[in-house]
């Protein structure tokens, strides 16, 4: 029963992004820019979330992260449109662009990953769990960002 809960709520959140992503006007380079980076920090305290909840011995409870990488996922390819580079404000690489079929696919692999993820939290074993947690932040975010991400911005 879980699982098929599981299974619909992926589904409708899924159709729900879709009808969102056709629907949605066309942002500036400024405006994708800083959504992604609010995106990418969203990202970023879910994973740290789920670290910390693991290292505390509450795998169980990391679905709803799970669920937000699951959300995010899906929107990542969107929110790097065609000439949003500025190396002054974003750490993006050319490369994104010149390579784009590779970058959806880490996002698809997250997507898929994080699915993954919140079903095992709920039935899992604790070992599997924090085995998945390391290899969706070191095959998809990790990999991604070596990738298409460069250094730190100067302040």
């Amino acid at each position: 029963m879980k699982r098929l809960m599981v299974k619909t709520t992926v589904l409708v959140v899924g159709m729900a992004v879709v009808t969102a992503c056709a629907t949605t006007p066309k942002m500036s380079s400024s405006e994708a820019i800083a959504a992604r980076q609010k995106l990418m920090k969203e990202q970023g305290a879910a994973m740290k979330s789920i670290q910390d909840k693991a290292k505390a011995g509450q795998a169980q409870t990391i679905g709803p992260e799970a669920q937000k990488l699951v959300e995010t996922s899906k929107q990542i390819p969107a929110l790097f449109p065609e000439g949003s580079l500025d190396p002054n404000t974003s750490r993006a690489k050319p490369e994104i662009w010149q390579k784009r079929s590779e970058f959806e696919g880490y996002a698809k692999t997250l997507n898929s990953k994080a699915t993954q993820l919140a079903a095992m939290a709920q039935g899992g074993t604790a070992e599997a769990t924090n085995a998945a947690i390391a290899d969706l932040g070191k095959t998809t975010c990790g990999a991604c960002h070596n990738t298409f991400r460069g250094p730190e911005l100067k302040k």
